[in-house]
Order: C-alpha cells, then structure tokens, then sequence
C-alpha cells in the first residue's frame, strides 16, 4: 500500500477547524455578509483578538483604536478578514513541535504565499472569478500542506527524503522527486484536500504547484499564479523548506500576462505580505529580512 493509500485508511486523519468550515460555507453562500462573519469570530477569543490586532496595525492606517469586529470587517475588509479567519484556524490546528520541520516558518511562508498569490489576481492581464479568487488564497495557503502530513502522518519516509537531500547535498524538492516521485509533498496535499472535498481548483493549485503546466486548462491560471508567488518566495529571504527554485520558467510569467512595471511593485508589496503574515500569527516581523530576487 503507497503513502496516498495510505492516508485515506488514516483514522485520526485531520479534520478541518469548525471555524473554517463555517467560514467557507458562508463565503459560498448568496446570504454571507459583514454581519455573519463578525459573529463566527466573535465566538472564538482568540481568533477575535487576532483580527483586532490586524485591524489596529499600521497596515491599516487607523488613528483611532478599534475594539468591535464588525468595525474591524468594515475597516479590513470582508474577504480579507474570512482569509485571516481561515488562516488563524488552521495554523492553530496543524502546528505541532518536529525535529524535522520548523512549524512557525512553514505557515510563514505559507500564509505569506496565500496573501501574494491572491495579489495575482490585480496585476495579472487574465481576469479571475471572485470564486477563483478564493481558490488563489486557499490554493497559497495550502500549497505546501502535504510536507505537514509527511511530518506528521510518514515520518520515516520524511526522514528519508531529508537524509537522501542531505547526502547528496540538493534540495528537499529534489530528493523528494528521486525517491517518492508519484508521492511529492503536492500530491498528498491535494489528495488530502479531496478528503476535505475542496473545491478543484485548489486541489489543481495544490496539485500542480511546482508544474502548471500540466494543471486542467480550466485550473492553469490557479496553478501558475500559485507557482509564481512561490517561486518568488523560494528564492528570497522566507524560502520554504523545499529550498531554491532555479530556473524559474518564464513562459508562466508570460501565461500570466504580468507586466514588467507590476512585477516589481509585486516584489516590493511581497515585504508588506510578510508583516502582514507576522501580525496574523503573532510573530516578530523583524526575525528575518527578505530579499528578493527578480524572476
């Protein structure tokens, strides 16, 4: 029985959050509005305190302390406050202590990848659904969800990979594909986001990640975008645990029909995402630098 077999045996496989699936259902909902989603995070402390604390940062601007959620939905937004929501929760649930895997940069780079994935959808030439501009944050966010469930459900091939990256000095990505080549991080994570039942196109964006080229058509320009924001993250100063991405593929920048001048205002607001992701997860934004190098 291969690994993908065997997660669907798993029974203490994960569940999503309560939050999040509310959340989720309330944006698919004709009827979701400031006022529902206001009193899904009241119900959690926690979360509420999460989304004050964003709401009074200066990302935001305000000169006046805001301390109701539905002020803080009018003041960041609703599809951006739902993002944090979603986020919050999950990064809740699914951290744990590993000797393998630092938790805390994972969803950094995670979250960070969720926000500059979405921005895709403003400086790309190809018009994206407001459906599919869920599916670019969720599909960031979840992009590298199969490397927790190799850290938490496979150890041993976990470990393994690492060794084999190790000793023969090359990246996780790479002694991922020499010894799990039909099991990479990017299928387990998608098939786990069947098991969720996500919607599919951000288990294609989960899925093809590394390779949008070979994402449905109907899917593509959620892979690419995905691609791209991880891409860029890869080879700065929050790269993921996979290491660098060399030779990006360019022909992707040109699927996407991002102009040159908003390229650069990308990698510019990428530092802003960061902070942004640090406020979310109540981290000390100051604890690592980016820099970013142009595709």
């Amino acid at each position: 029985m291969n690994i993908l077999q065997r997660l669907s045996a798993i029974d203490s496989i994960p569940t999503l959050p309560e939050v999040v699936l509310r959340v989720q259902a309330m944006i698919a909902s004709d009827e979701g509005n400031a006022v529902m989603l206001s009193r899904i995070i009241e119900q959690d402390p926690a979360l509420s305190s999460k989304v004050l604390k964003v709401a009074n940062s200066s990302l935001y601007g305000t000169s006046q302390r805001i301390t109701s959620i539905p002020i803080a939905v009018t003041r960041i937004g609703f599809n951006e406050v739902s993002h944090i929501a979603i986020a919050a929760s999950l990064v809740k649930k699914f951290s744990r202590k590993s000797n393998l895997l630092d938790y805390k940069q994972f969803w950094r780079h995670s979250l960070t990848s969720a926000f500059l994935t979405s921005m895709v959808a403003s400086i790309s030439c190809i018009e994206f659904s407001p459906s599919q501009r869920q599916s670019l944050f969720l599909s960031g966010l979840l992009h590298d969800i199969g490397i927790l469930i190799y850290d938490q459900f496979f150890h041993k091939e976990f470990e393994e990979i690492i060794d084999f990256a190790l000793k023969k000095e090359i990246s996780f990505l790479e002694a991922e594909h020499a010894i799990a080549p039909r099991e990479t991080h990017a299928g387990l994570g998608a098939a786990l986001l069947e098991l969720w039942k996500f919607d599919q196109s951000v288990t294609s964006g989960v899925r093809f990640h590394h390779c949008p080229k070979k994402a449905p058509l109907k899917h593509k320009s959620i892979a690419a975008a995905t691609y791209f924001s991880e891409y860029i993250l890869c080879n700065s100063g929050l790269g993921s645990f996979e290491g660098l991405m060399s030779n990006g593929d360019k022909d992707i920048l040109d699927y996407l029909q991002v102009p040159q001048n908003s390229l650069i205002d990308y990698l510019k607001q990428a530092e802003t995402e960061v902070e942004r992701s640090d406020l979310v997860l109540s981290f000390n934004s100051s604890q690592n630098s980016m820099q970013l190098r142009a595709v």
